[in-house]
């Protein structure tokens, strides 16, 4: 076959079109028609679309979309600045409202830095405690409740020594002008010592306890040690529990009473034969009751003597 007798070969035409990379649009096998649509991207119209601070992608408006890595949108930087201020307000009045809402904590103080020293005559019952000469008293007598370290009461400590003269050392708390002694451990706690004088022993013997008739009184039954200072507050439905394990474990328990003009009395509070009644109490322990008892003072110290049934929570 001669060479002028052979097909000619179909040249394919080039389209006018191209890339920039030289592709054919339409080409078969390159582009499909749903590629055609397809937008090109380059540095220059992708930098177009990443978000700025001014707007959202692709304008220059403000619409609040906010990317960490870039400045906050201006609506945010208003609403925060009109926040923050605001809050601070809140949080002080709401601060304010809260404390004045509290308790007062009363002036109880334990001064757990000084160890003080008291003679005087030492009695077991009902509670430990001890008589002392104090000039500043109205009876020229004060009596001092005794206590253990820890929720325990003293009774164990000094009922060998009840009825004699003694000293005992320990830290002092106080509020009211009632005062509490927390023993120092061991035996520097309580010594017996000889009495300054034979009539030292007959002063200080337990008063004869004088009657005040029987009433009904409403308060709360308290614990001492806590009330007294250890403990701020030492009183309520918050010191419930506390105040509980306290009394169980000996301290006396006390009736605390307030009169019209905020004033607060104290009655310790004993059975009828004028036992103990630390167990029987305690289901009452720092809630507000109503009681009827036989009021006694006994130097300068009331007690009052009760039936546990006639406890009335209110």
């Amino acid at each position: 076959m001669s060479q002028s007798n052979m097909p000619e070969k179909a040249v394919p035409k080039r389209d006018p079109e191209r890339d920039q990379g030289g592709s054919v649009k339409g080409a078969v096998g390159c582009c499909s028609e749903g590629e055609k649509s397809r937008p090109r991207f380059s540095a220059s119209n992708m930098a177009s679309q990443t978000p700025s601070a001014s707007g959202p992608i692709g304008t220059n408006g403000n619409n609040g979309f906010y990317v960490g890595y870039l400045p906050a949108p201006a609506t945010y930087v208003r609403f925060v600045r009109r926040l923050v201020p605001a809050m601070a307000v809140l949080a002080v009045v709401v601060s304010a409202g809260v404390a004045m809402m509290q308790r007062d904590p009363g002036t109880g103080a334990w001064e757990t830095e000084r160890i003080r020293a008291f003679e005087g005559v030492v009695d077991a019952a009902p509670y430990a405690m001890i008589r002392t000469v104090d000039a500043n008293a109205e009876s020229g007598m004060r009596t001092i409740l005794l206590v253990r370290e820890g929720k325990f009461g003293a009774v164990d400590k000094v009922e060998d020594v009840a009825g004699r003269f003694a000293r005992v050392r320990g830290t002092v708390l106080q509020r009211d002008g009632r005062m509490l002694l927390e023993l120092v451990s061991g035996d520097e706690g309580v010594q017996t010592i000889d009495a300054p004088t034979p009539e030292s022993l007959t002063r200080l013997a337990r008063p004869r306890a004088r009657s005040l008739g029987r009433v009904t009184l409403r308060g709360e039954i308290i614990d001492p040690k806590c009330f007294f200072g250890a403990m701020k507050p030492g009183e309520g439905k918050l010191h419930k529990e506390c105040a509980t394990l306290c009394i169980a474990g000996g301290i006396p328990p006390m009736l605390r009473t307030s009169d019209a003009a905020g004033g607060a009395t104290y009655h310790l509070l004993v059975g009828a034969g004028g036992e103990a009644v630390n167990d029987a109490v305690l289901p009452f322990v720092a809630d507000p009751i109503e009681i009827t008892g036989d009021l006694e003072r006994c130097g300068d110290i009331t007690l009052l003597r009760i039936d546990p049934h006639d406890i009335r929570r209110l």
